[in-house]
């Protein structure tokens, strides 16, 4: 077949279509974080053009913008520490982040909902929330790309499921486990209205000239267990693959983790791929027993697990991603790091993935 280009290229291969090769496509995260200014200042895009890889650039546009209309957020830092404030009718909620300088990072160290107390809160935060369309910027940034990578468009108002944000952001594990348990209508209550906004955020971006979608759901048994996944997670994202498949747009999930047992659940939910799909450590499935499980339409973006593609000779990578397009069968791949890749990684292991699958051109 005619050689395609980059864009082509992964579209296809998110769809489960026939390709000229399998791309490469490191996910930089951190990585591109710690690289010299004047690489940085050329930005990602180049950085991955100059490597030979195919740029899929996850959550690179929004077709849409989130701000408050009456509650106010406001944001205070002493030294490594940063306090959030989320004023509302209902009360305040509070929250703290403490700076890591090794990760470049501010981790979440306090939740803003420590008991059920604080949802009234919450509710009201989430209901003054104002989607706005920005499909003309959006449309805009898709056509400056044209042809020379994928834009994956963010959705959900916090880019993830309203239950994965709780977890994550709004209450953590324990509390959040709790409060399922403990006051199930009155979580039910918020997690409506946070779903409701996140559709909003779902029905604007299928209007825009954005090709796939993405959102941040870091899927992991660690934190939630299938059943829970079923019953608070999985709808939703069930209802996002409807309005985007319609719009011809596949939904990309970024699962991070232990997603051995939410593979079958995630497919049913009608996602077109799974990114940044990972072996241990950071997951729990190998790629041969993802492809074995997976329907054949859902495709796989990953991998590599970050440690491997930083620990691993230039022949191992080599040698696993021949064993990889030898038991992906006709199955949609993107190889790839997962999830993250570490500051340390050899520039030429990138540009050795890439060329070997350049000359493995698919038959």
């Amino acid at each position: 077949m005619c050689e395609m280009t980059p864009k082509q290229r992964l579209l296809a291969s998110i769809r489960g279509q026939e390709v000229d090769h399998v791309p490469f496509s490191p996910f930089l995260v951190y990585y591109f974080d710690f690289l010299p200014n004047d690489v940085r200042e050329k930005g990602e895009l180049s950085y991955l053009q100059q490597m030979g890889a195919d740029p899929l650039l996850r959550g690179g546009v929004c077709a849409y913008e989130i701000r408050q209309n009456h509650c106010t957020v406001s944001v205070r830092t002493e030294g490594n520490k940063r306090y959030e404030t989320i004023t509302t009718p209902k009360g305040n909620l509070y929250s703290e982040y403490t700076y890591v300088s090794q990760a470049n990072t501010w981790f979440l160290t306090r939740h803003p909902i420590a008991d059920a107390s604080q949802i009234p809160a919450a509710i009201a935060y989430f209901e003054d929330l104002q989607v706005i369309e920005k499909i003309k910027e959006a449309n805009e940034q898709v056509e400056r790309l044209g042809e020379d990578g994928l834009q994956l468009a963010l959705v959900g108002t916090h880019m993830k499921s309203a239950y994965q944000y709780l977890l994550e952001n709004f209450v953590g594990t324990e509390n959040l486990i709790y409060l399922t348990m403990d006051e199930p209508e009155l979580l039910d209550e918020l997690l409506a209205v946070m779903q409701k906004k996140n559709l909003e955020t779902v029905q604007i971006t299928a209007k825009s000239n954005v090709s796939a979608c993405i959102s941040w759901e870091d899927s992991s048994t660690t934190n939630v267990n299938p059943a829970l996944y079923q019953t608070y997670i999985a709808p939703e994202i069930t209802r996002w693959c409807t309005m985007l498949n319609e719009a011809g747009k596949p939904y990309v999930q970024h699962a991070c983790g232990h997603i051995k047992h939410l593979l079958s659940p995630m497919a049913a939910q009608g996602v077109s791929a799974i990114e940044s799909i990972s072996p241990a450590p950071t997951g729990n499935v190998t790629m041969a027993e993802a492809f074995e499980e997976l329907p054949a339409q859902v495709s796989l973006i990953g991998g590599i697990e970050p440690t491997q593609i930083l620990n691993d000779s230039v022949s191992s990578l080599l040698e696993y991603a021949d064993m990889l397009l030898s038991i992906r069968k006709n199955r949609g791949f993107i190889l790839a790091n997962s999830d993250s890749c570490p500051p340390g990684v050899d520039y030429e292991k990138f540009v050795a993935l890439a060329n070997f699958l350049k000359q493995r051109t698919v038959h």
